[in-house]
């Protein structure tokens, strides 16, 4: 009986040294592979020292090496030398010099995800979702974002033409644009209707949450129906965008994240503070509305919390951590996709809005029966008007003003 046991514990010990000799080996033929890539490419770099036709910056090469690296495996990815990582945390703050665009890479192209309200790009009328085909005649096919961001900022008050092409228009468009110093005001709201609030938020960056906050406080009370308006906000911080749900749900995922390295798979819960709104919620999207505004708008929909209003969302579902490296770079390397709280992906999905409208043109025909408030001197006459004037042109706002007054008039029946 015991030789069978020592036969048998002799054979198990074989099969355990039998699996450890062929994961070394093949962990050795790894290693081998991969570092001998490496040696390939210092033989590369010491002969460009040594046999390329004019002198070379060693610092250079390498950081372009490891920019096409990253370069090659998704648009957002991205290496950041000293210089770029500390102009992305000033763009966090809310201050830049430029004119105003977030761009991205899509199929190939430079597509601008949305231009900023107030800011050059957008008075210029750029518009989400156009190709910028080429920057003072420099053509952006095959351009890394890095030098498209270099060829678009400048000095305040210098010009930069860039060429569009634009879906349902057949020749590319001339834009010229003035740079200018970029102050990004990330909230603006107003009672744009009686009992009616609209926020307006341009980008999630510090201090958005505490802000929006700041301004329900201000309607508490005051109003029975609220617009949250995410067009063309481009996203920003997810923290904020987190924060800024948590004002609107008492509890439940907000958003989770789950990438290859576990570390990345994380869910953020919603906190009871107690105070709310209850009123109805319309948020309006369209195909400007990215990342951190989607992460907001489907958290509210799948809770739902609110009506989601206009055209489907960019689709910019993934998370990029930033790495900094000893010599002051960085690395932003996608790490984790989001979802939603219902398990979507929005990964080039996007939101899809509960009630679709397209933004359209809204023209007030002058009624043939005369009112009092038609009367050129009537007291609130030009008050009204003006109001109509700012909004004519808006229909989506409409339709969202529209609905709310119309849950108003069914819960008070």
């Amino acid at each position: 009986m015991k030789r069978k046991n020592t036969g048998f514990l002799i054979f198990i010990f074989a099969v355990v040294l039998f699996v450890l000799s062929v994961v070394s080996i093949s962990a050795h033929v790894e290693n081998r592979g991969k570092y001998g890539k490496l040696k390939i490419f210092s033989d590369v770099l010491a002969t460009i020292e040594k046999q390329y036709v004019k002198d070379v910056n060693d610092k250079e090469l390498i950081e372009s090496a490891i920019k096409g690296m990253v370069s090659s495996l998704d648009p957002h990815s991205s290496y950041m030398s000293e210089d770029e990582f500390k102009e992305l945390e000033v763009l966090t703050k809310g201050q830049f010099g430029g004119i105003g665009i977030e761009i991205t890479i899509k199929n190939k192209l430079l597509t601008v995800i949305s231009p900023i309200e107030d800011t050059p790009a957008y008075r210029a009328g750029v518009k989400a979702g156009d190709v910028i085909l080429s920057i003072n005649g420099k053509s952006t096919l095959g351009m890394p974002l890095k030098e498209v961001v270099k060829l678009l900022r400048g000095k305040p008050q210098t010009k930069v033409k860039i060429t569009v092409s634009r879906e349902g228009i057949k020749k590319p468009i001339d834009i010229t644009i003035v740079r200018d110093i970029i102050h990004i005001k990330s909230v603006k709201y107003e009672e744009i209707s009686p009992k009616i609030g609209y926020i307006h938020i341009l980008q999630f960056q510090d201090g958005t949450a505490k802000e929006v906050k700041r301004v329900l406080k201000r309607f508490s009370g005051k109003i029975e129906g609220l617009i949250i308006d995410l067009r063309n906000d481009p996203g920003g911080l997810l923290s904020e965008a987190i924060e800024t749900a948590d004002l609107f749900i008492t509890d439940g995922v907000i958003v989770s994240t789950k990438g290859r390295v576990k570390t990345q798979d994380k869910i953020y819960y919603a906190k009871n503070s107690g105070d709310e709104p209850t009123y109805p919620i319309v948020v309006l999207i369209n195909g400007g509305s990215a990342s951190a505004s989607e992460i907001f708008a489907g958290c509210l929909q799948d809770h739902r919390r609110a009506i989601i209003m206009g055209t489907k969302s960019f689709g910019k579902g993934s998370v990029q951590t930033i790495f900094p490296m000893e010599d002051g770079s960085a690395l932003s390397l996608t790490t984790a996709e989001y979802y939603t709280p219902s398990g979507r992906c929005i990964q080039a999905l996007g939101i899809t809005p509960d009630i679709y409208v397209p933004q359209g043109k809204l023209e007030i025909k002058e009624s043939k029966v005369l009112r009092e408030e038609n009367l050129p001197h009537h007291l609130e006459a030009l008050k009204k008007l003006k109001t109509k004037a700012e909004r004519v042109e808006d229909y989506q706002l409409s339709r969202a003003i529209g609905l709310l007054r119309a849950i108003e008039i069914i819960e008070h029946k």
